[in-house]
């Protein structure tokens, strides 16, 4: 199974990944909620006859217990290792057996689990979907093997990559209180520690239909869905769910440098994070604002820190920005630059400084801003052409309380954003002291 802390960074989910804007043409949007509380939109796309059913929980990485790090990945693995109606391996054979790909993936604000299969085969998936929400049969030996198989994914993605690892180690830097502090694979120590009990615990504590959001796009309708929806889920009965006591994040008052050196790098690279506030409904024009300053200031070849540093200093060979905008806690701007041959990173780190404070005095021109909105529009198109990518776009959306029209507005809301608006962003969010700069660099020769 897949996993992701954030959208960025992959946002090892393809969850995190939306593009700079995959949102963009108006769209049908149908919605209802069973008395369960169980929410369901169903976004009709009739140019093929396939679905994409994902069940998205309000649950994630975040959520994990003190001391048990990686319990949400844990629990999604064991999702598909059996249900009372439906053995180990079951659920992997008939989606085989009958067409379907899927996939699941956990992040730090929710866990999605997501399959595309042909319209008359719904009903199956709805089914097998329905008895694991009820429970997990899982034996003691695929509990044993599942946490082997999450201990040697995080070892081959993370311990084995010295880029993950000093996101790992930034991330936990900017971080100081709150449970994005912690990495959604988890500590290796904590995850060496995890139980059935734990897992199962997870389960009854969480996985039930008011604490979930089905999003169906494809060759159906509302009204198909909703008799399909009422006869598979409209039985599970509701649940109390523990109120989120995420820790709040203290003020951020001093800037933050780590090095990091590691036998496979061959490459040095620049990396930096500025913490930002959570997308939240009221503040939406703000989270928009700074998503567009992102693509301004490092989108692309015409960006501001790539037209600078690459094409005119020729000091970086590579250069990046990107902008969390889904999270329902606080949230990063990250920065990554690979330096030119024979090119320190602190003369890298200096220059970028002084464009951040150009950038800052001065953010862009009218010309600029103009062919960012039209780069992240075009974006917007392509990323509605799969099921998977509408329903995940929806999902998104919806995970951060925003509402689902904002799927249909997300070309105005862009296109709203001004020069004035972006420098209050720059000035916002691209603050020294709520930062943590990061250097990867080959391991040091022994003296």
């Amino acid at each position: 199974m897949m996993c992701a802390r954030w959208l960025t960074i992959a946002c090892t989910a393809f969850a995190f990944c939306v593009s700079s804007s995959a949102l963009a043409t108006q769209q049908t949007l149908e919605q209802f909620t069973l008395k369960n509380g169980l929410q369901v939109v169903v976004i009709p796309n009739h140019r093929v006859p396939a679905v994409n059913h994902m069940m998205w929980y309000r649950i994630g990485a975040g959520d994990d217990p003190e001391g048990k790090s990686g319990l949400a990945h844990y629990h999604e693995h064991i999702m598909f290792k059996g249900s009372p109606k439906f053995k180990a391996g079951e659920y992997t054979s008939l989606l085989d057996k009958n067409g379907g790909n899927h996939n699941a993936f956990t992040g730090a604000d929710t866990t999605s689990y997501f399959v595309t299969i042909a319209k008359e085969k719904l009903p199956l998936v709805m089914e097998m979907e329905a008895d694991r929400m009820r429970g997990l049969t899982a034996s003691d030996a695929s509990f044993a093997t599942e946490k082997q198989v999450i201990i040697e994914e995080r070892r081959q993605r993370t311990d084995n990559s010295p880029e993950a690892l000093l996101d790992e180690q930034m991330n936990a830097a900017l971080f100081r209180n709150h449970p994005y502090h912690f990495p959604v694979i988890g500590w290796m120590h904590e995850m060496e520690g995890l139980t059935k009990k734990d897992v199962l615990d997870f389960h009854a504590r969480y996985y039930h239909p008011n604490n979930a959001l089905l999003i169906i796009s494809g060759d159906v309708t509302a009204a198909e869905i909703k008799p399909l929806a009422e006869k598979y889920y409209g039985t599970l009965p509701k649940a109390i769910i523990p109120p989120r006591l995420w820790k709040l994040e203290p003020p951020q008052i001093a800037a933050r440098h780590l090095t990091l050196h590691h036998h496979n790098v061959k490459q040095a690279i620049f990396t930096r994070t500025y913490a930002a506030a959570p997308t939240q409904p009221d503040k939406l024009n703000e989270a928009i604002a700074t998503f567009v300053m992102a693509h301004l200031l490092g989108g692309g070849k015409n960006s501001a820190l790539y037209q600078s540093l690459v094409v005119n200093q020729k000091l970086a060979t590579s250069m990046n920005v990107n902008y969390n905008l889904f999270a329902r806690g606080p949230t990063r701007l990250s920065i990554e630059a690979t330096p030119e041959k024979n090119v320190s990173l602190e003369t890298l780190e200096k220059a970028i400084d002084v464009e951040l404070k150009k950038f800052i005095a001065n953010a862009g021109d009218e010309v600029s801003l103009a062919r960012s909105k039209n780069l992240m529009k075009a974006d917007a198109i392509y990323g509605r052409e799969g099921l998977t990518g509408i329903s995940n776009i929806m999902g998104w959306i919806m995970m951060v309380d925003l509402p689902p029209e904002t799927y249909n507005q997300w070309t105005d809301l862009i296109d709203a954003v001004t020069l004035a608006d972006i420098a209050v962003a720059a000035r916002r969010v691209l603050m020294p002291e709520s930062s943590v700069t990061g250097y990867l660099l080959p391991e040091e020769s022994p003296p």
